[in-house]
């Protein structure tokens, strides 16, 4: 057998399992080693604190619970911004030109909360608690 039939029966057998493993295993792949799913996977596997206060600059900045869901599991992480040495980490992650940042716990013990670092000022939101007294439950869809 020739070297460059060897080449094409190799070709096709690759594409092959290409085909086969795409189709057996679908959203399910195992391509979700990256950095960044790693960091939106924690964020969704967390539970959320959140305050008056920012709750009232979501608002303010036009962000709703499906935005910020869309964000996370859409948007892209951006490390250079984030500031992953502080404890809890800062996250920053952007989509379509909105940006939110988390602060995760790197231990998991304590809950993401969003970090006071939205494009709008929002002056009526200043005299509200800033106490993050309040755990959240963000709707992600299961797969």
């Amino acid at each position: 057998m020739s070297f460059w039939k060897r080449i094409r029966v190799y070709a096709i057998g690759f594409g092959l399992g290409l085909v086969m493993t795409s189709y057996f295993f679908g959203d399910r792949g195992g391509c979700n080693i990256l950095p960044g799913n790693d960091v939106k996977k924690n964020i969704m596997t967390t539970k959320f604190n959140t305050s008056n206060y920012i709750d009232c600059k979501l608002v303010c900045n036009d962000f709703t619970a499906e935005s910020i869901v869309e964000i996370i599991t859409e948007g892209a992480v951006y490390f250079k911004e984030s500031n992953v040495q502080s404890n809890p980490r800062e996250y920053v992650l952007k989509l379509k030109g909105k940006k939110l940042v988390f602060a995760v716990d790197p231990a998991h013990y304590d809950p993401t909360y969003f970090m006071d670092d939205f494009e709008n000022e929002c002056p009526q939101c200043d005299s509200l608690s800033k106490e993050l007294n309040r755990n959240i439950k963000l709707p992600f869809k299961k797969k």
